[in-house]
């Protein structure tokens, strides 16, 4: 039997609590959160997520459909700040992500409404901002420049720029940022703002259109206690403002718990409380174990779960007595903790289960009789699964019972009336009208889940295992569930898009032009983005000019030299892209922090990012083609080879950014970069000629982005009749292999003329002899890339739970 602490350390806060307790008291007397009221706020009824864990037991492999939620209730209402607790791993974040819509359609059960209507996940994006725990903010803006651009996105056109520029300087004031307005965000290799202040940052960022639904995951991770009061306190000035505001927080302190107006603790993903924190001591009171003099009332529930959490009956007499005010007895008040897990050996087998009833608890409302026996399946590796609960797989026969008792044909006829809608739902997604029949509003303790016809679980099904089963909010009666399920529903409209507003604040063009210039800053305030491909074109330039010296001859040792000169030029702009593998990876997480809540189109930010580098492409490869023209003499048309080198540029960008799109890392980045690469400079025609390409590896010459630009610089330097003088031993060993003529050879060679320009390109296999047609191909592909990248981001880079 676990014992009762009868004495405790009391740490300074402690003692500055108790001090202060009275008065917070007090004060809260007046601030008391309005009552619930169904039809208001955020309603959340029956939310539960399952997910598919995989384990070794006996050395076989199993599949569990284990619980991160399980049947939570509940309401937010505006102007009050909800708070999400609960020990590490209780499903605080994921209950924030399933209330933000931020996990996978048809992965999560129950209803989410507003105002008592059913909402979409797109409608909830729309009115909702979710501040993430890490803070995705680029380091080179100032804290004006960063809810500038904030404003520009999400405010409408309709705003002015000054009406805009106002509501900053109102946010930053709100906000406490006065003095560091004009400071740069900074990161760890850049002087900035300080901790606290970046997270005020972040919640600026997606306040400043005053949404109605704010989130907030863990605001006060990392902060000290000063910090993190000031944080909240904002939070708390936003919420009196009139919007609904849910944030979890890990290890509130006292005076961070009074600025609290409603919390919600979890445990293993179930619902352990829900109210005020002031009536936090009467609720563990009522449960039989008050809070010890001088203890944070939090605190100490938190002890409590622990204990039972690692007792044999785990923390179901918390959730029965937040839910039915099932109250245990003494012995359920002391609970046996369990039994050291022993290792499997050969001579020994653990158990896969060991069964225990709660009816031996001797649960009971008030002097009630005891109820029904609730028995339970226990796994020993219960602990290894997120403590998560398994997710019962069979009803009890006496729940089977109940509901036939509770049978209600009304039920059974609304089932078939909106069969074709379920039919509907399954094929094409969320109906307009939602079915007047769902699982989740079913009055009484009807089971969730009927039984199946097959076990959820790989494991052995001979051990039933019972259904969870769902009630109605604390806040509603049977009979109210009754009337709004079955009488009211066929009026009711699922929220998909708010009146008088389009997805979108801004249209396409205007997204465009602020993305362009948030990107034009940061190339301007990270100048190694710019100057480093720069500088290493312009000093390749330079040593190749000193390597090959004069190309301008017209001997036939010329030819290979030209040859090998080309090739190394273009694979020098292409491994010179390499640097913009981190450049997306790094922006990522602000693009899909800003995307998910649609500030701003995919498209756009696609489009935003190639019109910025541009120019800069443009200057580097003119510096390399005027360098080398002019100081290797080539023949070549220095136009034609700028568009050439100009294209490559941007093909090879569009290429690398689609590649950061897809991989996790930028080691991965610039491994799968370096391997395609490699592959395009190996089957471009240099190495192997087209006709030597075994023919199930063809593919690979015709989609190599290397090919087109080495072939369009060739054709601009060796097309016409030039002559080139020598033996024909000059060309080997050399690139050009097998010598073959072209149509123009008996007409223009001659003893002085070995070779003419077209015989060389004859001989490298290019069957179209026109520069245009390779950049308008090589340009093609980076309009294809740019179409993959855009796809991957608009589909794929979605920051929500499967």
């Amino acid at each position: 039997m676990a014992k009762f602490r009868t004495e405790r350390n009391r740490s300074l806060e402690s003692l500055m609590d108790m001090d202060k307790s009275v008065k917070v008291a007090n004060q809260a007397v007046g601030n008391r959160p309005r009552k619930m009221s169904p039809g208001h706020g955020l309603e959340f009824s029956n939310l539960s997520y399952t997910v598919m864990k995989q384990q070794k037991k006996d050395g076989v492999k199993i599949t569990k459909e284990v619980y991160l939620l399980n049947n939570i209730s509940g309401q937010a209402v505006r102007g009050e700040v909800m708070a999400i607790l609960g020990p590490s791993g209780a499903g605080k974040s994921t209950f924030l992500d399933a209330l933000a819509g931020r996990i996978a359609r048809g992965s999560l059960e129950g209803s989410v409404k507003i105002d008592g209507k059913p909402v979409t996940t797109s409608y909830m994006k729309m009115v909702s901002s979710y501040v993430l725990q890490d803070d995705q903010l680029f380091p080179v803006l100032t804290v004006f420049e960063t809810l500038m651009f904030a404003a520009e996105v999400r405010l409408p056109p309709s705003i002015s720029r000054s009406e805009k520029r106002k509501r900053v300087f109102e946010l930053i004031d709100q906000l406490g940022l006065q003095s560091a307005t004009h400071t740069y965000i900074g990161d760890a290799g850049r002087r900035g703002v300080s901790g606290g202040e970046r997270r005020r940052v972040s919640i600026g960022v997606d306040i400043i259109h005053k949404p109605p639904l704010l989130f907030l995951d863990e605001p006060t991770s990392g902060l000290d206690s000063t910090s993190a009061y000031s944080v909240v306190e904002k939070v708390k000035d936003i919420a009196k403002s009139g919007s609904i505001v849910l944030m979890t927080i890990h290890q509130p302190s006292f005076r961070i718990q009074m600025l609290l107006d409603r919390i919600a603790v979890l445990a293993r993903g179930r619902l352990i409380y829900t109210g005020t924190p002031t009536d936090l001591p009467t609720f563990l009171s009522g449960f039989g174990r008050p809070v010890p003099d001088g203890e944070n009332s939090f605190e100490y529930l938190l002890d409590v779960i622990k204990e039972y959490d690692e007792s044999t009956v785990g923390v179901d007499p918390l959730v029965l007595y937040q839910r039915d005010g099932i109250k245990p007895d003494q012995v359920a008040r002391t609970p046996v903790p369990k039994a050291p897990k022993i290792p499997n050996t050969p001579f020994r087998k653990t158990p896969v289960s060991q069964h225990f009833s709660l009816r031996s608890q001797l649960f009971s409302i008030g002097n009630s009789t005891p109820r029904p026996d609730h028995s339970y399946n226990v796994d020993d590796d219960d602990d290894d699964y997120d403590k998560s609960l398994e997710r019962k797989i069979a009803t009890p026969m006496h729940m089977q019972m109940h509901t036939s008792a509770s049978f209600n044909p009304r039920l059974a006829s609304h089932f078939y009336k909106d069969f074709s809608v379920w039919l509907y739902n399954e094929v094409r997604g969320t109906p307009r009208r939602p079915p007047t029949w769902t699982p989740v509003r079913t009055p009484g303790l009807t089971p969730a889940k009927t039984p199946m016809t097959g076990p959820r679980s790989y494991v052995s099904s001979r051990q039933a295992k019972p259904a969870r089963i769902k009630t109605p909010a604390p806040v509603f009666t049977p009979a109210e569930i009754y009337q709004a399920s079955y009488e009211e529903m066929n009026m009711e409209l699922v929220l998909n898009e708010p009146e008088h507003r389009t997805k979108f604040a801004n249209p396409w063009l205007r997204e465009v032009a602020v993305l362009s210039w948030r990107n034009l800053l940061n190339i301007i305030r990270t100048p190694e983005l710019f100057l480093s491909r720069e500088i290493v074109l312009l000093v390749m330039a330079l040593i190749l000019a000193s390597l090959f010296r004069d190309l301008g001859g017209e001997s036939l040792k010329t030819v290979s030299r030209l040859l090998n000169f080309y090739i190394f030029a273009v694979c020098l702009v292409f491994f010179s892209s390499n640097d913009a593998v981190p450049t997306f990876i790094n922006e990522r997480f602000i693009f899909m922090r800003e995307t998910a809540h649609n500030a701003y189109r995919a498209s756009s930010y696609v489009i935003s990012s190639l019109i910025v580098y541009l120019p800069f492409f443009a200057v580097q490869g003119l510096t390399f083609a005027l360098i080398t023209r002019y100081l290797l003499g080539l023949n070549s048309s220095v136009i034609w080879f700028w568009l050439i080198l100009y294209a490559s540029l941007i093909t090879t960008n569009a290429y690398v950014m689609l590649v950061s799109a897809l991989v996790p890392s930028y080691i991965t980045g610039y491994a799968v970069v370096i391997a395609t690469t490699a592959l395009f400079f190996l089957s471009c025609g240099f190495f192997l000629k087209r006709t030597k390409i075994p023919g199930y590896w063809i593919w690979l010459h015709y989609i190599s982005a290397i090919k087109y630009p080495f072939e369009a610089l060739l054709i601009n330097e060796f097309q016409g009749t030039r002559c080139y003088n020598g033996t024909i031993a000059d060309l080997s060993p050399g690139p050009l292999g097998d010598l073959k003529f072209s149509d123009l050879h008996d007409k223009f060679a001659s003893a002085n003329c070995t070779l003419i320009g077209d015989d060389i390109l004859s001989s490298m296999g290019f069957q179209v002899e026109n520069v245009m047609y390779d950049i308008a191909i090589l340009l093609g592909w980076g309009v294809l890339y740019r179409l993959f990248f855009y796809v991957v981001l608009r589909f794929y880079s979605k920051n929500e739970r499967k």
